[in-house]
């Protein structure tokens, strides 16, 4: 071999050899650089982990300081200064909104569950029962009546059970402006909302008279209170027709006679002054703008009504049933001997979540002893059919209807009132409450109606519940009708 063939061999060593230095280098020097780049990117992601849950921090303590503060305010403050107050600084509407709001939507309950073993169990027994109430829900939704007024609901793009509300508060308000149905004033209005209870039967607290539309509030008080005086069962309460805020006070009890003295009746004479005046104002909730507009629209007004279970020496309870394309999905005890915030559900469960605040805020349930007598003692059969019969003659989609239940006594249960933006605490099951809500209206499924009238005025007759409905099953009928049932028995 030559010598310049040594030479060349020895330059096609070096380079090969020069050229894997560099290339081993390069690789080198693209693995350090990707290590830095993905470096980096792990501490971005982990700025921002930290800075999210920082924020939610934040917002938490924020949101239960100031929920803290509303609680006390309640009871230093008017309502129409808390209003001003959360009127004057967006803050606290704000605040207050988000609270309720992202309480009862997915990310809200995932947050909880992840802090506490029995949230998750809890959350578990929701997704269990849920699982198990579809399809007869599905059953439900299949030839539903629904009235043609509640048919049009533009479904929201996030579906959680508040904007529900929202989206049905908006669908009720175009109704009004556009085609002036009135259909709100089935909750909005009491004295309506009574009024239908009474003319289709429906067991309910019985009321004496109603005063709306009066020209002179002088000449009004004046009849009411003779009206009153000619009374003798006690105790005797006037509602406000026109107020459906619970922290209004809008309604009065009078015990005894001694309030009819012209010292006490000028007490009560203010008082009806002041709620006169007032309109219900939702500032807490998402769906405030719609439905604070319809009860605007609604005119002053008074119910007398009577006593209910004169002489009983029980405390009455009152639970909140939530009744979703005619089917009852869970009641919530709101007032009774031992507080609130119970949840019964239709497999006998009964869950309390505030005997502690870890307890409230994480929603973690536990059986409660002192309402099972709800179950045990056999109120829910009653409870249940009522619900869902009151809802199927309104013809509305999702509503709630609040009745007195008397213990030892399951036949004497009676509807108080209905809601149609119920901002119950519903814990765990919002969300499937809200899925089937939705589902209907997606798919369809119910069978429009149009009575032609709105459905706070969709009167079948006074004894029509009891007859056409409850077939005079003695422990589904109401009261006034049982006369009536024992003829046809006959």
């Amino acid at each position: 071999m030559s010598d310049e063939s040594h030479e060349s061999a020895f330059s096609w060593i070096r380079l090969l050899v020069t050229t894997g230095r560099v290339k081993a280098a390069g690789d080198k020097d693209e693995k350090h650089s990707k290590f830095k780049s993905q470096r980096r990117f792990a501490r971005v992601a982990y700025c921002l982990a930290s800075t999210s849950v920082l924020v939610m921090f934040v917002v938490v303590v924020c949101s239960f300081t100031f929920a803290l503060v509303h609680e006390k305010s309640k009871k230093i403050m008017t309502v129409k200064q808390q209003e001003k107050y959360a009127n004057a600084f967006y803050f606290p509407a704000a605040l207050d909104q988000a609270k309720h709001y992202y309480s009862q939507t997915n990310a809200g309950l995932n947050l909880r569950k992840s802090f506490s073993k029995e949230s998750e169990e809890d959350f578990k027994r929701a997704e269990r029962y849920f699982v198990a109430q579809k399809a007869l829900f599905e059953e439900s939704m299949d030839g539903f009546p629904l009235h043609k007024h509640y048919s049009n609901l533009k479904l929201p793009e996030t579906i959680s059970f508040h904007d529900m509300i929202k989206a049905r508060g908006e669908l009720l308000a175009s109704n009004y402006k556009n085609k002036k149905w009135q259909d709100f004033r089935i909750e909005k209005d009491k004295c309506a909302m009574f009024e239908f209870l009474k003319y289709n039967g429906l067991p309910h607290v019985d009321w004496i008279d109603m005063f709306q539309r009066e020209s002179d509030f002088s000449d009004m008080m004046s009849q009411m209170r003779r009206l009153v005086r000619n009374e003798s069962e006690f105790p005797i309460f006037i509602k406000s027709c026109h107020i459906t805020t619970g922290a209004a006070k809008s309604v009065r009890k009078i015990s005894d006679a001694t309030a009819l003295s012209d010292e006490n009746w000028l007490e009560i004479e203010h008082w009806a002054a002041k709620m006169w005046n007032y309109r219900s104002n939702d500032w807490e909730r998402i769906w405030a703008a719609p439905f604070n507009f319809l009860c605007s629209r609604l005119e002053p007004g008074f119910m007398v009504q009577k006593p209910w279970m004169v002489g009983r020496q029980e405390f009455p309870e009152e639970i909140k049933v939530e009744v979703i394309w005619g089917r009852a999905y869970l009641a919530f005890v709101s007032t009774g001997k031992c507080g609130g915030d119970t949840l019964i559900l239709r497999d006998g469960s009964v869950m309390r979540y505030t005997d502690s605040l870890k307890q409230n805020i994480l929603h973690e349930g536990k059986p409660d002893e002192c309402y099972q007598w709800i179950v045990d003692e056999g109120h829910l059969p009653r409870v249940w059919f009522m619900a869902e019969a009151a809802a199927r003659l309104m013809g509305i989609d999702a509503i709630r209807i609040d009745v007195f239940i008397l213990r030892g006594n399951p036949m004497a249960s009676v509807i108080n009132e209905d809601s149609l933006s119920s901002g119950a605490e519903y814990r765990w099951h919002f969300p499937h409450m809200a899925d089937l809500w939705a589902q209907g209206h997606r798919e369809k499924r119910y069978k429009l109606v149009d009575p032609g009238i709105d459905s706070h005025k969709w009167w079948r007759g006074g004894d029509f519940y009891s007859l056409n409905v409850a077939k005079c099953n003695a422990s589904l009928i109401a009261t006034q009708s049982k006369t009536l049932c024992e003829k046809q028995r006959d």
